[in-house]
């Protein structure tokens, strides 16, 4: 789409015509939970979940975040590098297939403290999600709903919820965990915790070490 208009004058035609603009494409890309969206003003920096009309306001008073080009948080896909239709095709395929345990072999094992660890991680990595898929492993399956989970703001009593629901329409067999507790002792084997560090909600720096 055309983002010339964020850096028109706001009050100007072309402004108020690209921001009507990207409300629809919002819309019509389905991003919204109860009619509520990721705000991309100056202020909000997709931070918080308003109406569409609380949007439209903040972007016609406070200014359209310009560093937001790729409007990934509303539905925009990102163009992947392929040439030709066979390109397109084949590179599909590899964008959804499962990698985890090409990336698990290129770390090594001799890169793990603990040997049973990344026999936990590889193992899980070559389990299929339920007899006979071929698209997802157990723990490629957990590391995308966990990336979903993560962006939504999911609580964990909601999440096993998921879980538990998911677990009984797939196949009988499948191997999805049926608890957030289960799931994440898949990505944290051993208590193996990720650190949570503040950012700058414009993206410039981590508050880490000396900016902690």
């Amino acid at each position: 789409m055309d983002q010339s208009w964020i850096n028109a004058s706001r009050i100007s035609d072309v402004y108020k015509k690209g921001v009507e603009d990207f409300l629809e494409f919002a819309k019509r890309n389905g991003v919204g939970i109860n009619g509520r969206y990721f705000c991309p003003c100056v202020n909000c920096v997709n931070g918080r979940r308003v109406d569409i009309e609380l949007i439209r306001e903040h972007i016609l008073f406070d200014g359209f975040l310009n560093s937001y080009t790729t409007w990934t948080w509303h539905g925009e896909v990102i163009d992947l590098p392929y040439g030709s239709e066979a390109d397109k095709s084949e590179y599909s395929n590899m964008y959804s297939e499962d990698c985890m345990e090409e990336k698990i072999r290129d770390i090594g094992e001799e890169n793990f403290q603990q040997t049973h660890v990344y026999d936990s991680l590889k193992d899980n990595s070559t389990t299929n999600l339920y007899p006979g898929c071929l698209s997802f492993s157990r723990l490629s399956a957990v590391l995308r709903l966990f990336n979903i989970k993560a962006r939504n703001g999911w609580t964990d009593r909601s999440f096993t919820e998921l879980l538990e629901l998911l677990h009984e329409i797939l196949p009988k067999g499948n191997t999805l965990s049926t608890s957030h507790y289960e799931a994440k002792k898949i990505l944290c084997p051993m208590s193996m915790e990720y650190q949570k560090i503040h950012a700058c909600p414009n993206d410039c720096i981590l508050y880490r070490k000396e900016f902690e």
